[in-house]
């Protein structure tokens, strides 16, 4: 990963942490959910990811901070009663993430580095800003690194869950 960021103009790290909260019985994690709060710069961003027919509907807002009281919100507390989610919830994992991100046209190139329960993994992300060939273009990317990508490996969020 290190070789391919500095083939990019060395874009500095900055820090993220990912609070994940689920309830007692994982039910957010049993649909294939994930429910966290993030601080990056100064903000504190809820965010939950659920499952569909349409796919993986992606809800976010801002909070006031970074506990469990933020879900509270009562825009949140419609959200969650529409998937069927009840409290309490639990904080069930706690990812930091120095990540790099170098913008194009087109995409964000991010270069991650997470630690989570004593674990640190390293993953290099290809998100599209604007409809394009993203597939062939982040290929060539890796072939800079002789690395093909074949497919995408699990989230940082499922890797973070699973290894508690």
């Amino acid at each position: 990963m290190y070789n391919l960021y500095q083939n990019f103009a060395t874009p500095p790290f900055h820090e993220q942490v990912n609070i994940y909260y689920d309830t007692q019985d994982l039910m957010i994690r049993k649909h294939k959910g994930a429910m966290r709060i993030r601080d990056v710069n100064g903000m504190h961003i809820f965010t939950l990811k659920m499952q569909s027919e349409e796919g993986l509907l992606e809800f976010e807002k801002p909070v006031p901070k970074n506990a469990i009281t933020s879900l509270e919100d009562e825009e949140i507390q419609e959200l969650l009663h529409r998937y069927q989610l009840q409290g309490p919830f639990f904080k069930i994992a706690e990812l930091h993430t120095q990540r790099a991100v170098y913008e194009s046209e087109f995409a964000k190139l991010c270069f991650d580095i997470s630690t989570y329960h004593g674990k640190t993994d390293y993953e290099i992300e290809y998100e599209y800003k604007k409809e394009h060939d993203g597939l062939s273009i982040f290929q060539d990317i890796m072939k800079q690194i002789n690395v093909v990508y074949e497919k995408n490996c699990i989230s940082k969020i499922q890797r973070a869950i699973n290894s508690l």
